[in-house]
């Protein structure tokens, strides 16, 4: 077989075969490499697709040199120095990867020999599972198993070229199936750790909120039907008009934007340094729920108020915060699950602080001069804070305000033209002229950014749970009463009661602008009965991926193995752990098994093997060149009739199993090892009457 392969596979097959590999693996490269567009330099990219346009060429006999090593090597050279210049101020992962990505484009441009090809495989496997910490949804964990498959294929190629491409394909799946039952086992019993490394890198507006807020940004976000995060409550979840999802807290007004107070993030950096919590007052009933956040890149965290972790595994990295949001220790750089529970009605039951009203009360020095004037009115006609909050909020009411996702553009003093000029806007233009409007009145007030609302999906015999998407973006008020704590007050509730209720697209719909920058969104045509089945079957996909795969965490592996053990002892964790060892050892035997049944040699072959290693030991050996039937006319020429005949018979059976393919019937069997026992018997009496005349 060695000879025929030898003489099939040509110079120009090697050399067919070679561009073949090349090209899987220069596809991988490009595949894997583009997969991560938003992660990667935009010049590294470009040497990917070199390394792969010259492999190519090379393929289709445009080019027939590869770049010399000294070229490659100044490359590298100039691409390392470029890669430490653009990396520095974007994080040691982002760096690290692009390095990655930069060594596996000029090995692809380099690889001439084995040990490339090697190296090379053994990258892209390292890159694909960097992959995953940057996209982690199923379609994307289908891609990068399609990928590794793409490598297996590239190295059975390597090694087998004589094989046919279906034949290849036929033996990478049957083995990558084989070893799915073995991956799963070792996915539920291994230890989940915590990850290795953190990213602090951040991708601006593509995270949804920011921290800092214009009156219309979020009108712009909210022509996005991208998934904000995913709850699933216990028990039933609550109303829409509930649905208060806290993200960031903004007290900083310069007279446009809102922001995050700078004496808030030194209290979180201080609290992360000094791993101390915040702990507010918990009062009344409470909601439990996990959430899946999609990744922000942010350390905020979403839940409704006021919340706390639920559980050990949550508690050790999420923290709470002196103005009630949560935050986590690291920014969220994949999808995150977390456990909270919420106690709606505990923020009237906090205090105020004289910081907190401090901060809470301060105002620009100048600009929106009509609305001082305006509250400053009001104020004298209504004394009492409530009286004054109701006049300020029958403004929005009397007069023919506009909820609209298409405001105009107010640069100059935005809250005078929004309340007295355009009186139309999207709940930040509400929100934060409310906000400043109380505290021109003397009403600690601040805006509180997050989402509201969320499609609810109840499915039978399952816990219900909540979508939450980008153009669920809000923001409302907070103001605090001596008598009556921190309440919430939406000015979009007063002025399009049924954004509240059903949402932003009954909300929008006579304008016609829900969604109107998307118009392919999939939610822009659920009022289609088949697009929309399409849209919740693709999304309860998502939701069971995201819940079971990547939110198993060391809790739920606790939870599984209490299920199997009941009481977690460590007589009963050592009995489940020599079960799996058994378990992992029974399927390599189911495996394995079959082959060596296969590939063992049959009795007579067995026999004559060892015939020749007594003859061997006896010192005759079978030189390399010698048939069966010629060494045994030699055995017949040098050894007596009690070793010669039963060697002879022996290989008489030996030639007709092996090459006739002639099976041996029981008394063969039979004979043949009476034949070996007594060449073996006398070729040792022999040795023994040698060494005697010998001595």
């Amino acid at each position: 077989m060695l000879f025929k392969l030898k003489q099939k596979t040509s110079p120009q097959d090697t050399a067919q075969f070679s561009g073949n590999i090349a090209l899987l693996l220069a596809a991988v490269l490009v595949l894997v490499s583009f997969s991560l567009f938003s992660s990667i330099l935009t010049w590294i990219l470009l040497l990917v697709a070199c390394g792969a346009v010259i492999r190519g060429a090379i393929y289709y006999n445009h080019y027939k040199h590869l770049p010399s090593i000294r070229t490659l090597n100044l490359l590298a050279l100039l691409s390392i120095l470029g890669l430490i210049y653009s990396a520095l101020s974007a994080g040691l992962l982002f760096g690290m990867v692009n390095l990655l990505i930069l060594a596996c484009a000029l090995k692809l441009m380099q690889m001439r020999s084995q040990k490339d090809v090697y190296q090379l495989v053994i990258s892209l496997l390292f890159l694909i599972g960097c992959g995953f910490i940057f996209n982690q949804s199923i379609g994307f964990s289908l891609f990068y198993g399609l990928m590794c498959m793409t490598l297996l294929l590239s190295l059975a190629c390597y090694h087998a070229p004589s094989n046919t491409m279906r034949k290849q394909l036929k033996t990478i799946s049957l083995l990558s199936l084989q070893a799915l039952p073995i991956g799963v086992l070792m996915f539920l019993v291994l230890p989940q750790l915590s990850p290795l490394w953190h990213t602090p890198k951040a991708k601006g507006a593509q995270t949804g909120l920011s921290e800092q807020i214009t009156p219309g940004d979020i009108a712009a976000l909210s022509q996005s039907s991208e998934l904000a995060f995913r709850a699933t409550f216990e028990d039933t979840p609550p109303k829409a008009r509930q649905r208060y999802w806290r993200a960031i807290v903004m007290e900083d007004f310069d007279g446009k934007t809102w922001k995050v107070h700078p004496y808030r993030q030194k209290v979180r950096e201080y609290q992360l340094e000094t791993k101390q919590q915040f702990e507010p007052k918990l009062t009344g009933p409470f909601f439990n729920y996990e959430v899946i956040a999609e990744p922000t890149y942010q350390p905020w965290l979403f839940a409704l108020d006021i919340a706390v972790p639920a559980n050990t595994q949550s508690s050790r990295n999420i923290m709470q915060s002196s103005d009630f949001l949560l935050f986590n220790r690291q920014p969220v750089v994949s999808k995150y699950q977390y456990a909270v529970r919420s106690y709606p009605e505990a923020l009237a039951s906090q205090t105020l602080t004289k910081t907190d009203k401090q901060i809470n009360l301060g105002l620009p020095e100048k600009d929106n001069k009509r609305t001082r004037v305006w509250v400053n009115n009001l104020r004298a006609q209504h004394q009492e804070n409530d009286k004054f909050i109701e006049a300020i909020l029958s403004h929005f009411t009397e007069n023919p305000f506009v909820y609209t996702l298409r405001p105009d553009v107010m640069l100059v003093d935005p809250v005078d033209r929004f309340l007295f000029d355009n009186q139309a806007g999207f709940c930040s233009h509400y929100a934060s002229a409310l906000a400043y409007a109380l505290r021109l009145g003397g009403i600690p007030a601040r805006i509180v950014t997050g989402y509201q609302g969320g499609e609810l999906i109840e499915n039978t015999g399952k816990s219900p749970y909540l979508s939450i998407y980008q153009y669920d973006a809000h923001a409302w008020v907070e103001t605090w009463g001596d008598n009556s704590g921190w309440q919430r007050i939406d000015p979009t509730a007063i002025v399009s009661p049924d954004r509240i209720e059903f949402g932003l697209q009954q909300a929008m719909q006579e304008e016609g602008s829900f969604l109107a920058d998307s118009p392919f969104a999939l939610a822009r045509l659920a009022n289609i009965a088949w697009l929309n089945n399409i849209r919740l079957f693709l999304a309860d996909i998502d939701y069971n991926w995201s819940r079971w795969v990547l939110g198993f965490n060391s809790d739920k592996q606790r939870d599984l193995f209490k299920s199997i053990l009941g009481k977690l002892t460590p007589d009963r964790l050592s009995i489940l752990g020599v079960g799996i060892v058994f378990s992992i050892a029974l399927l390599l035997s189911l495996f394995f098994l079959p082959h060596w049944l296969q590939n063992r040699l049959a009795t007579t072959q067995r026999l004559y093997l060892k015939a020749l290693n007594a003859l061997e030991n006896a010192g005759t050996q079978r030189a390399t060149w010698q048939g069966p039937s010629a060494f045994s006319q030699q055995i017949s020429e040098r050894y007596p009739h009690k070793v010669s005949v039963p060697f002879s018979q022996l290989t008489q059976y030996y030639l007709r199993l092996t090459y006739q393919n002639k099976q041996d019937p029981k008394t063969t069997v039979l004979t043949t090892k009476q034949c070996h026992r007594m060449m073996r018997r006398h070729l040792a009496l022999l040795k023994t009457e040698l060494s005697k005349h010998k001595a």
